[in-house]
């Protein structure tokens, strides 16, 4: 017998202009990948849509709350590597 096991390693964030849009299956309006290289390491790729600086800040936090301490981007053809700080 077989026995599998797997792991989420994408996830996709999904930006609404109002709360409850998942859950009301809206269209979204920008979305943001994610490439869980570990447990506490991510690679963010692939924003699309309407991705500003606070709807950036937002989805870091938002990884931060689920463990994440480190992120990985790429910015005008350099990779970027941010650490993020503990919630006081």
């Amino acid at each position: 017998m077989t026995h599998l096991h797997m792991e989420p390693e994408v996830s996709s964030i999904r930006v609404y202009s109002a709360p409850g849009g998942y859950e009301e299956r809206r269209p979204y309006d920008g979305i943001i990948s994610v490439s869980h290289l570990t447990n506490w390491f991510a690679y963010v790729h692939g924003a699309v849509g309407k991705i500003d600086r606070a709807t950036y800040t937002a989805a870091l936090n938002m990884l931060r709350d689920r463990g994440v301490t480190t992120v990985m981007y790429e910015r005008r053809g350099r990779m970027k590597t941010i650490k993020l700080e503990a919630k006081t």
